[in-house]
């Protein structure tokens, strides 16, 4: 038995196991494309339309007209004009060799209208088309409806008083909308819109500020959907005659909030009813006393599933709750907008901005600056262009998109700040090399999707997303990025202080050189890159990421990569796992590996579950498939033949570009699917980590992950790789304060580790970010924030601390 093999051997003599190792000598660890660099090679070439000097420019400007000839001293007033007078030169003569650059000049754009571009629009690879702000920051294009700020005024009136917080007397101010048809904005009963004020997203109003209030006594669970009977209905409901469940909490509730509720009728309770992987958003139907009831059934009911950890909730849109600068309330039954301003506000002056959907006619109004707001797909909309370039913007106050790229190809949104937005920031959809690249995601409910390339012929789409920052998005759970297709590249990016990130189903997907940290804080049984149930998903490459500072609330646990419900095909390799958590990775379905990483300071390396591995128990489980379409849903997760089949086709995996590709999947199914076949976790460093490997001896079932089994070595394929990490210090790295994890250079490397190009990870400078925060700066300060947050116990003070402040306060 090798060293490596040996790193752990102290613990397996303790709990006498140490007979189980595998005894398989490891594959040579240098086989494989992905342990090379160069294996990105495919991904980044010819990823990006050439910048090339323009050989004609036109100009925009707020004080332009379209009817200008689009020079610097005459310049168009909106971008279609210039589109439009490009595709005159187009259509007479074809696009000049250099292309054509568009530059808007200093300034805040109104977009009333979606901005089209069609394949008409596009450039060439000899002629790109390029449409760029004058200067990165000085060029908005800004969606939504705009109030007249000259119109708010500090709230005197006895009766509106009346309904504020002590705090906010004198500081709020109001503007009364019964005159204006603003009601498609703020709809309520869980879609409230948004509102920005001077580039600031605001925060509706909410108890508490940030993090959650805590239930005290559970009075009555409440009706369930979850374990419905076939045809069964859930318990009816009216707002006069709620039946959800019913609880107190343990903060002293206002009266003011209580008889708030008696007049308006519209509030949610948001938070951990039952489990903290389980983030709900649900309406209240009744708050009697100190009594909270909510108007109908959840899925699961209140329940205090988890004894350690309080159930966590917070009553949102409560105008009695409106008690710091940044929050906002609209009274829908009074038609009248609350506000307390930031700092910085001046009447007239001022941006206020309403973010949501308008209705299909809305009216002129005095109160209004501009109203004309229609429903839109995105602010930007590219359909079937080539070498289109959008950069150097800022793109906010949008509803359900701000940029929308769907087929081409090189189509690029580069060097922008895409914020404050009711949904989601970007969707890429099919095409090839589309991308977005030194862009800045933030106060959304989610960044952007991308998907493309072909899982019947596996023809890839290279479309990416690089060098990037993601933060502060609103969505809890999987989702704030979402990527499917094949052959996506997901790289440099820097994602942090959110309970949202990365869910794919992809194959063939790259991601590296990205950063997580403070993700997850509020949340249980979560991931910063998540995928699950699906067999196809072959050769996603996860490699050169750093992850850090993943700090559970406590209850079920947060790791850094997951490959769920017996998924496939994650090749976990080179990465650097510092206080990910619970642990650094989870897999327990077959043609995973885990390689060649370093895991510090966390309970679990690799988290797997006891799966079958007899004959008897692999025919149990193909037995089971007969379930779905009799009494399981077909279709359903676990149905994997047919979900597999829905993607690639009729026993896909047998044929075509599947066999020649992946012959390595039809053998493991024909072999055992159930199981961790084919895997592979060796060639690993770790520190401090308590059970580097932990079977679970339970189910991959909600109630069987409560379970305290624990499964052995014996459990486990007995002719694979799975071997305990070789024991590292701290001494091995330059600087754990800084989070520099490069390796002394006097360090001794064990035999067949690859070192990792730690200096590499995170944003990189180039030409479309053209500066970047200093690492060993904010890193920093990032490791002394959470020095002495351990986790752990859950701890309210402590948890609510991981909360960042909204961006005003800054």
């Amino acid at each position: 038995m090798d060293l490596r093999r040996t790193g752990f051997v102290f613990l397996l003599m303790v709990i006498g196991i140490s007979d189980l190792f595998s005894q398989q000598p490891a594959e040579n660890i240098n086989s494989k494309p992905h342990y090379f660099s160069e294996y990105s090679e495919r991904y980044t070439k010819d990823q990006l339309a050439p910048i090339l000097e323009p050989a004609k420019v036109f100009y925009v400007s707020n004080k332009g007209n379209d009817k200008n000839d689009g020079t610097k001293k005459s310049p168009f007033k909106s971008i279609e004009a210039a589109r439009d007078a490009i595709r005159i030169i187009k259509s007479s003569g074809g696009l000049p060799k250099g292309g054509i650059h568009v530059v808007v000049l200093e300034g805040n754009y109104k977009v009333n209208d979606a901005i089209n571009f069609t394949s008409e629009d596009s450039g060439t690879k000899e002629a790109p088309i390029i449409y760029r702000g004058v200067k990165k920051g000085d060029v908005v294009l800004s969606g939504g409806l705009e109030v007249n700020t000259k119109k708010l005024k500090i709230v005197k009136n006895k009766k509106l008083l009346s309904y504020l917080h002590p705090k906010a007397k004198g500081k709020v101010m109001s503007i009364d909308f019964s005159k204006a048809d603003v009601s498609s904005y703020f709809k309520g009963e869980g879609n409230y819109g948004q509102i920005s004020m001077n580039g600031f997203l605001l925060q509706l109003a909410q108890w508490p500020n940030r993090g959650y209030n805590h239930i005290n006594e559970i009075i009555a669970e409440g009706p369930t959907t979850r374990w419905l009977k076939p045809g069964e209905k859930p318990m009816p409901y009216t707002k006069e005659n709620p039946t959800g469940g019913k609880f107190n909490f343990k903060e002293d509730l206002s009266k003011l909030v209580v008889d708030e509720f008696k007049r308006t009728g519209d509030m949610r309770a948001h938070g951990y009813f039952h489990n903290d992987w389980y983030f709900q958003d649900e309406p209240v139907g009744n708050i009697e006393g100190d009594v909270v009831q909510l108007l109908h059934h959840t899925r699961y009911g209140i329940v205090k599933k988890i004894k350690t950890v309080p159930r966590r909730v917070k009553l949102f849109n409560v105008l009695a709750e409106l008690d710091e600068p940044g929050e906002w309330y609209f009274d829908r039954k009074e038609q009248r907008l609350y506000v307390w301003p930031i700092e910085g506000f001046k009447p007239g002056k001022s941006t206020l901005t309403i973010i949501g959907e308008a209705g299909a006619e809305d009216k002129e109004s005095v109160l209004l600056a501009e109203l004309k707001s229609p429903k839109l797909q995105g602010l930007l909309n590219l359909e079937n262009t080539e070498f289109l370039t959008f950069r150097d913007f800022i793109i906010e106050n949008t509803g359900d998109l701000a940029v929308s790229i769907s087929g081409g190809k090189y189509n690029l949104l580069a060097s922008s700040v895409v914020r404050n937005g009711l949904n989601r920031g970007v969707s890429i959809n099919g095409g090839e090399y589309n991308g977005i690249s030194g862009c800045d995601f933030y106060d959304l409910y989610s960044a952007f999707k991308i998907s493309g390339g072909d899982f019947i012929s596996l023809k890839s789409c290279y479309n990416f997303a690089t060098n990037n920052v993601i933060k502060n998005c609103r969505l809890k759970g999987y989702g704030v990025i979402g990527l499917s297709g094949v052959g996506i590249h997901f790289a440099h990016n820097l994602l942090h202080d959110m309970n949202g990130a990365v869910t794919y189903k992809t194959v063939n997907l790259l991601m590296e050189y990205n950063e997580f940290y403070n993700i997850g804080y509020e949340m249980g049984d979560f991931n910063v890159a998540y995928c699950g149930a699906q067999w196809y998903t072959m050769n996603n490459v996860l490699r050169y990421n750093f992850v850090h500072h993943l700090i559970e609330p406590g209850g079920h646990p947060i790791t850094g990569f997951r490959n769920d419900d017996n998924g496939a095909g994650m090749k976990v390799y080179g990465n650097v796992f510092y206080r990910s958590g619970r642990g650094s990775c989870i897999f327990h379905g077959f043609l995973n590996d885990f390689q060649n990483n370093i895991s510090i300071d966390g309970a679990i390396m690799w988290w797997t579950l006891k799966k079958p591995i007899t004959p008897e128990g692999i025919q149990k489980k193909w037995d089971d498939l007969s379930r779905f379409g009799s009494d399981l849903p077909k279709g359903d997760k676990g149905d994997y033949i047919y979900i597999m089949e829905q993607v690639i086709g009729k026993e896909g995996w047998k044929k075509g570009a599947w066999k020649e590709n992946f012959p390595e999947l039809e053998a493991t199914i024909n072999k055992n699917p159930w199981a961790q076949t084919n895997c592979t976790v060796s060639d690993n460093y770790a520190y401090d980590i308590r059970k580097p490997i932990y079977i679970h001896g339970g189910s991959g079932t909600v109630e069987g992950l409560e379970s305290k089994k624990v499964g052995q070595f014996k459990d486990l394929p007995n002719d694979e790789i799975f071997e305990y990490p070789q024991r590292i210090s701290l001494d091995a790295f330059k600087d754990i304060a800084a989070l520099d994890f490069t390796f002394k250079n006097d360090f001794k490397i064990m035999e067949g580790f690859k070192p990792i190009p730690f200096n590499k990870i995170g944003l990189e400078k180039s030409a479309f970010r053209t500066e970047v925060p200093n690492k060993k700066d904010y890193r920093s300060k990032v490791y002394n924030h959470f020095k002495d947050d351990k986790g752990g116990r859950y701890n309210a003070k402590i948890v609510n601390a991981r909360y960042p402040e909204p961006r005003y306060f800054k």
